[in-house]
C-alpha cells in the first residue's frame, strides 16, 4: 500500500477535521450511554448503602429477637474461690446465702504394696460393680501382673465406670482403682472367683469390716445449704436448686456463708435498645439520602419516587408502630417504652421512661421485642430477611441494573466499531478531495507556465 500524506493538496488538517467530525457523530449516542451508565451506577450505589444500613439494623434485631439475649441476669458471688455461679433468664432476682459443706468426690481404692508392677498377682475372674453396673474381667495366668490387671480393667468394653492406675512407690507398686464419676452412688465393689486365689489381694467389699484393699477416699455427694435448706448433688455442679442458677463448687468451707445476688441486667437491656434505635435511625437517614430532592440545585437522588423504597419505608413504619397483642396493658407499643417517632421518621428515646419500664416490668419489655411470632423485633427481622434474602427485592434490582450496565457496554463496543468505520470513510473522502485539489493545482501551475512562455506572445 503506497504511503500518503493527508492535506498536501489543500493544506488542510484532514486528521484534525476527521477527529472533530467523529466526535460530533459519536456525541448523541455516547452522551445517552454515559447518562444511562451514571444513573445505573448511582442506583447501584444507593441500593448498596441501603443494604448496608439494613444489615446493621438486622444485627441489632438479632439480639432483641431472642428473649434470652435480651432478658439477661447478673449474678454476684461473695467468694468465687468457694464457688462460681451462672444464670439464665429463668432466674428470679433475689439474695441467697450458700454454705458449701463438702464437695462431691470419687471413690478411690488402694491395694497393698507389691514387689513391683511386673510381679504376677494371680489369675481368675474379677467382678467389679459400680452403681448397679457389673463387669466380669478374666485375668489370664500369662498376663496377671499389676500392669496386666490395670490394662484388663481399663480396656474392658463393659467397664462399669472405673479407672485403674499403677503407682510405683519406694516400698513397692500399688494398684489404685478410682470411680470415673463423683457421688455417693459411685461406691466400688471388687470380688474374685476361680483361678489361683491370688486376685483376693485386690478385692473390696464396702460392707465388710476389713478388706485387702484400702478405701483412700469415700464416694460422696456434694452438700450445700441454701438459705439453710440442705441440697445434695452427685457432682460439684448444682443446677436449678435455685431456678435458673447453676453453682459450680470449687472447695468446701463449712460454716462460711457466701452471699449470692441475682438481679436484672438492665444495662444490657438499655444497650440493646439504644443499638436498635441507632441502627433504625441509620436506615431512615439512608432512606432519606437516596430519595431526597435538592430544590436549590434541582438534583434528585437516585431512588427518588422508587416504589421499592417507598414500600420498604411504609413496611418498616407499620411494623415499628403496630401494637403487640397478647401482652398486658402496660406495654403494647414502643411508645410505652419511651420510643417516639420524629417527623423525619427517626426514633427518639426517652431514657428515663425506658429505665422506669425496665424497673417496673423487666420481662415484659423483652416480650414486646421478642414475643414469638409477634414481637416488634421479630416482625422487623422477618421483613428485612425478605428484602435482603437471596431472592429478595434488592438482589433482583441489583441484577437488573448490572444487566443494564452490561448492555450499555455492549452498545459502547458497537458504537466504537461504527465510529471506526465513519473515521475510515471520512478519511478516504477527504484524502480523495485532497488529491483532486492537488491535481488541479498542478494543472493550474502548468497552464500558467505555458501562458507565460515567450513563444506564446
Amino acid at each position: 500500500m503506497p504511503l500518503t500524506a493527508s492535506g498536501l493538496g489543500t493544506g488542510l488538517d484532514i486528521t484534525g477535521i476527521v477527529d472533530q467530525l467523529v466526535i460530533a457523530e459519536r456525541a448523541p449516542t455516547g452522551n445517552r450511554l454515559n447518562l444511562q451508565e451514571t444513573r445505573a451506577n448511582a442506583e447501584l450505589s444507593a441500593i448498596g448503602s441501603l443494604k448496608s444500613s439494613l444489615t446493621s439494623f438486622q444485627d441489632s434485631l438479632n439480639v432483641l429477637s431472642i428473649l434470652d439475649n435480651f432478658q439477661k441476669r447478673m449474678v454476684t458471688v461473695g467468694d468465687e474461690e468457694i464457688f462460681t455461679a451462672e444464670v439464665t433468664s429463668k432466674a428470679v432476682p433475689g439474695f441467697f446465702d450458700v454454705d458449701v459443706q463438702n464437695l462431691a468426690s470419687v471413690a478411690k481404692l488402694r491395694s497393698q504394696a507389691f514387689t513391683d508392677a511386673l510381679t504376677p498377682v494371680g489369675h481368675g475372674t474379677l467382678s467389679i460393680s459400680v452403681d448397679g453396673n457389673t463387669s466380669l474381667i478374666a485375668i489370664d495366668p500369662a498376663a496377671s501382673t499389676l500392669t496386666d490387671i490395670r490394662a484388663a480393667i481399663n480396656d474392658d468394653p463393659t467397664n462399669p465406670g472405673v479407672r485403674a492406675t499403677v503407682v510405683n512407690a519406694a516400698d513397692g507398686a500399688y494398684l489404685v482403682v478410682t470411680s470415673k464419676d463423683t457421688g455417693a452412688n459411685q461406691q466400688i465393689t471388687i470380688s474374685q472367683t476361680g483361678g489361683d486365689g491370688g486376685l483376693a489381694a485386690i478385692t473390696f467389699d464396702p460392707n465388710a469390716g476389713s478388706n485387702p484393699m484400702v478405701e483412700d477416699q469415700i464416694a460422696a455427694d456434694a452438700t450445700v445449704f441454701i438459705d439453710g435448706i440442705k441440697v445434695t448433688s452427685n457432682s460439684n455442679t448444682i443446677a436449678d436448686a435455685i431456678e435458673g442458677v447453676t453453682l459450680n463448687l470449687e472447695k468446701a468451707d463449712p460454716g462460711n456463708v457466701i452471699p449470692v445476688n441475682i438481679e436484672f441486667d438492665e444495662l444490657a437491656a438499655k444497650t440493646a435498645v439504644n443499638q436498635f434505635v441507632s441502627a433504625y435511625n441509620a436506615v431512615m437517614t439512608t432512606l432519606g439520602d437516596v430519595t431526597k430532592f435538592d430544590a436549590e440545585s434541582g438534583v434528585a437522588a437516585p431512588l427518588l419516587g422508587d416504589p421499592l423504597v417507598r414500600g420498604l419505608k411504609s413496611s418498616l413504619r407499620r411494623d415499628l408502630n403496630s401494637p403487640i397483642d397478647g401482652l398486658n396493658d402496660t406495654f403494647r407499643t414502643l411508645a410505652d417504652l419511651g420510643l417516639q417517632t420524629e417527623a423525619n421518621g427517626t426514633l427518639k428515646l426517652d431514657a428515663d421512661k425506658l429505665a422506669t419500664a425496665l424497673a417496673s416490668n423487666f420481662d415484659d419489655v423483652g416480650q414486646l421485642f421478642a414475643k414469638e411470632n409477634g414481637g416488634i423485633a421479630v416482625k422487623l427481622n422477618e421483613l428485612i430477611d425478605n428484602v435482603l434474602g437471596g431472592t429478595g427485592t434488592f438482589d433482583a434490582r441489583e441484577k437488573t441494573l448490572n444487566d443494564r450496565l452490561e448492555r450499555i457496554q455492549d452498545q459502547r463496543d458497537e458504537l466504537e466499531v461504527r465510529m471506526d468505520s465513519v473515521r475510515a470513510r471520512l478519511t478516504e473522502q477527504f484524502n480523495a478531495m485532497d488529491r483532486l485539489v492537488a491535481n488541479l493545482n498542478q494543472t493550474s501551475t502548468f497552464l500558467t507556465q505555458q501562458l507565460g512562455s515567450p513563444g506564446l506572445l
